[in-house]
């Protein structure tokens, strides 16, 4: 069989779009979506309160 019939199934740019959704768009999303959830755990724990002034 010859290499020149074969289906082509994605388009040749399909790569370039992969690796911009994956190396972006999704290491993106889980940052965001960590800093959420991590981000209001501590958010009571962060809070700094100072004793009143001595009169």
């Amino acid at each position: 069989m010859s290499d020149e019939n074969y289906d082509v199934l994605v388009p040749e740019s399909a790569a370039k779009w992969f690796g911009l959704v994956a190396g972006l768009l999704v290491p993106l999303f889980f940052g965001m979506v960590g800093a959420q959830i991590y981000g209001n755990i501590n958010a009571s724990s962060a809070v700094q309160v100072y004793p009143a002034f001595e009169e």
